[in-house]
């Protein structure tokens, strides 16, 4: 029975690791495949507005949240916001929000939550009802640091800056 266990948290801890990596190189990979789209341009356009595309590249930054298999979610993450992801669907609320305040809404039995803040040009996942709580653990993401995905694995989300 002791040797079940084992083997059960080591295909778990396996299957983890797997997601995490294969998120991680799809989050590389759409950025890779952004970048060079953008290197298609021509050189003497490039060379004028070299000054505006990273300005316009800073702006362009979006916090994108897929759920299972899905995108769910695109917003900007220069516009500061409290976002609550109830079950794969994605609402704004109020800051200041919190699972507490949520009442018997937030229990793990009834819906799947994660609280996400966009702030100051970084992401975080604040809160979660997940039972690992590693989508929090992971912390933020910010405009200069989005390399690593937060995964909330027992909700399914993937969240990332593209």
């Amino acid at each position: 029975m002791e040797n079940k266990n084992k083997k059960r948290n080591i295909i778990l801890i396996v299957a983890i690791l797997v997601i995490i990596l294969l998120s991680f190189g799809l989050s590389a990979y759409i950025r890779n495949s952004s970048k060079q789209g953008n290197e298609t341009e021509t050189s003497a356009s490039v060379a004028s507005s070299e000054n505006e595309s990273s300005e316009s590249k800073a702006k362009e930054l979006q916090v994108v949240v897929q759920y299972v298999d899905r995108e769910i979610f695109r917003a900007p993450l220069s516009k500061d916001a409290l976002y609550m992801i109830k079950d794969g669907v994605v609402s704004e609320v109020p800051e200041g929000t919190t699972l507490e305040s949520m009442g018997d809404e937030a229990l793990e039995t009834k819906h799947h939550i994660n609280l996400m803040q966009v702030k100051d040009n970084s992401v975080a996942v604040i809160q979660s009802n997940c039972s690992n709580q590693i989508c929090v653990s992971i912390g933020k993401m910010t405009d200069t640091d989005y390399d690593f995905p937060i995964t909330c694995l027992p909700h399914g989300l993937i969240i990332v800056v593209q």
